[in-house]
């Protein structure tokens, strides 16, 4: 089990909250995982109208505090919260805050919870669990008659046990598991949590992310408004212009006419931008429309003016006689970078085959700031989402916050408020790679050698690192 612990995962960020809200969690760490694997287990297992809470609870107990107190008082105290929890499914993990205690907590439980004893009476103890994971960690475990609810008391916490504990979750809830098979995503999924490191959990929840409805509904909710920003602040710029040219028109007789036209020109468009804020309605806008649709745009933020969001593609924009110079040039920058430890043949193979031949396609992405009144911003050294794990970022955006032309072509766009078109400069900028600048292409041959992204697709949709594809077009040559 990996003792890293897990903060981000699309499954447990605010969009997820409001789609499976009736799925939550609170706990007093940092890690995140318990929550997201109880949501893609269980978000189509839960039935509609019931609910599932999850708890980490640390128990402010030491071996000082345990001699002192009673049987019924410990027991009362540890199973309060528990018994004044809302209805519906649970899972409640309760340890010492001081890891001496542990031990002798779980000696006081074990003798006098449970079937046939004086407290938890309800609950049945599940052995198997507790000898399953008995060289992990130290733990009982107590399941209630409706097979809704599950108690689960340890001697003490760290991540490692989170981890682990996350693999049974099945016989936590048998109501909701007992006719249904695990399929072979939740059963590689719970497996994953055993592996030494996050990697495989990490890819296999997002998985699970992909096939709910939160990319549509993150451009939803963070494009409710934005579009509308734009109009409401000019239209509080033109009712003050208004009431300038008003009193300017009394004390100005000798422009009076000038001031007249301003004034009829201005209330023109004040009517124009007070219908267009009033219409409202709940349809999509054609920029939400666009967002939606183009699966290539991951929406981040939005919000008044501004927008933030990523863009994924392939590098296809570029000059190929541009290329077809420099590749064919040993001197230039696409091989000063690359050292020793690849030749420049098989660079030159790994470039021919992604921008000449089209064997191969180079995933890229590149990060942006919209803001209405601003312009266009290319984000450098931007951390990208987990959506981004199989491309490289553009270096002429991640490295040297430069998009050229197309920040003017933005503007352009903007002033004829088409914010589509606006947008889909960006787009094309992220795509785009300039062979003529040397800076720039000296960047993208280092990256290409030290990236592990699996940034590189072949013609059948296979990903591959950049060093993986030099191996499959030089096979019989070592590195």
């Amino acid at each position: 089990m990996f003792t890293n612990p897990i903060q981000n995962t699309t499954l447990t960020n605010e969009i997820a909250d409001r789609l499976l809200g009736n799925i939550t969690a609170s706990y007093y760490c940092a890690d995140r995982s318990f929550a997201a694997t109880l949501r893609a287990l269980l978000h189509k297992r839960l039935p509609e109208g019931e609910t599932l809470h999850l708890s980490l609870n640390p128990l402010p107990y030491d071996s000082s505090t345990l001699q002192k107190s009673t049987t019924d008082s410990l027991m009362h105290a540890l199973m309060y919260e528990i018994d004044h929890s809302d209805e519906g499914s649970s899972i409640h993990i309760a340890y010492p805050n001081d890891k001496d205690a542990g031990k002798q907590l779980l000696e006081i439980i074990h003798l006098n919870a449970g079937v046939g004893k004086k407290h938890m009476g309800e609950y049945t103890p599940n052995e198997d669990l507790s000898l399953f994971y008995r060289k992990m960690l130290n733990g009982l475990f107590y399941t209630n008659s409706l097979g809704r609810t599950t108690v689960i008391f340890l001697d003490y916490f760290d991540m490692k046990r989170l981890h682990a504990l996350q693999m049974m979750i099945p016989r936590y809830l048998p109501w909701l598991f007992g006719g249904t098979p695990l399929s072979d995503e939740e059963a590689g999924l719970l497996k994953s949590l055993g592996e030494k490191n996050p990697t495989e959990y990490e890819r296999r929840i997002e998985q699970f992310a992909q096939g709910l409805d939160f990319r549509n509904q993150n451009i939803r909710t963070r494009l409710r408004d934005f579009e509308d920003a734009y109009e409401r602040g000019r239209l509080a710029e033109v009712k003050s212009s208004i009431e300038e040219n008003e009193n300017e028109d009394q004390h100005l007789l000798d422009k009076k006419r000038e001031t007249l036209n301003a004034l009829q020109d201005q209330r023109i468009l004040l009517a124009g931008l007070e219908c267009r804020t009033n219409e409202g309605g709940e349809n999509d806008s054609e920029l939400t429309e666009y967002f939606l649709c183009n699966k290539n745009l991951s929406l981040i933020r939005a919000s008044w003016t501004e927008m933030e969001f990523v863009v994924h593609g392939y590098a296809d924009v570029y000059d190929e006689d541009a290329f077809g110079v420099y590749a064919d040039n040993w001197a230039s920058a696409l091989y000063t970078k690359i050292g020793n430890g690849i030749g420049k043949d098989k660079m030159q193979k790994l470039y021919r085959a992604i921008f000449g031949e089209g064997e191969y396609r180079l995933r890229i992405c590149a990060a942006y700031r919209v803001d209405l009144r601003k312009g266009l911003t290319p984000l450098n050294n931007y951390v990208f989402p987990p959506e981004s794990q199989t491309y490289l970022a553009n270096p002429h955006i991640q490295n040297h916050g430069c998009i050229g032309t197309y920040g003017l072509r933005f503007q352009e766009y903007l002033h004829k408020r088409d914010y589509v078109g606006a947008i889909d400069q960006a787009a094309v900028s992220a795509r785009n790679l300039n062979f003529h600048d040397s800076a720039v292409m000296g960047t993208l041959s280092l990256s290409l050698l030290a990236t592990a992204i699996p940034c590189i697709e072949d013609k059948d949709g296979e990903l591959m690192t950049p060093k993986e594809a030099i191996q499959r077009l030089c096979p019989d040559q070592s590195e």
